[in-house]
């Protein structure tokens, strides 16, 4: 009962929030001085956060009663694909540095949208979780039958004793707090993401390598069903 609430509620509350990034997008175009084009872009901000809340939410519920998160697999290039969403990260990050490279074969077959989903919660998890100065890395490489996602950064090694829980629901970091924080649903996603192409996700971390999370996809998925 408590799933059921939690996805009607999500899901009625988008159009609200819908209203709220359309209007504050309609006066930050029409702002006749600075200290208005400031307030819409903070109402603007704070919509798209609570809309990336409600998303995770919905994807939660659907993981939980649905038997997992729905894939549709299409051709495309990992590589390319993964560099496009890489450089929509800069810009929401303007300030740090991301480094992207790739080897080997990129052509395979994956569900773009949620491909996306997967990097962007693991790339913004790293800029998260490394100070300001460090760069993080992303690279792709295409290995046999397998494509590979790894994303690197260097902040403090997660402690060994959350490791074996880390993609369960509603982990939250010290961010959190300090309003860069979520509802801790974003590994669990990620990670349900990744079962449903039928790869693996794993993170290593340690003081002196830093943290590293290694996505692995068959090039081409299992068919579902029948």
């Amino acid at each position: 009962m408590r799933e059921d609430v939690v996805a009607i509620v999500s899901h009625d509350l988008r159009n609200p929030l819908n209203a709220i990034s359309l209007s504050a997008t309609l006066l930050e175009r029409e702002a006749v001085n600075e200290r208005t084009t400031k307030t819409a872009h903070r109402i603007a901000s704070a919509a798209d956060r609570a809309s990336g809340m409600i998303r995770d939410l919905l994807d939660f519920t659907q993981a939980r009663v649905g038997g997992g998160i729905p894939i549709h697999p299409q051709p495309l290039d990992f590589h390319e694909h993964v560099r496009r969403v890489v450089e929509e990260v800069r810009l929401a990050w303007p300030g740090r540095r991301i480094g992207f490279q790739a080897s080997g074969e990129g052509r395979g077959e994956a569900d773009e949208g949620r491909l996306a989903q997967v990097v962007t919660n693991l790339v913004g998890n790293a800029l998260q979780h490394s100070p300001p100065g460090t760069a993080v890395r992303v690279s792709t490489r295409g290995v046999d039958s397998s494509l590979v996602l790894e994303v690197h950064n260097e902040g403090p090694a997660i402690p060994a004793e959350l490791l074996p829980t880390l993609f369960e629901p509603y982990r939250r970091g010290a961010e959190a707090g300090a309003g860069r924080g979520s509802l801790g649903l974003g590994l669990y996603i990620t990670r349900e993401i990744v079962l449903g192409h039928g790869g693996t996700l794993d993170a290593r971390s340690t003081p002196e390598d830093g943290t590293t999370f290694t996505v692995r996809l068959p090039r081409h998925p299992p068919a579902k069903g029948g």
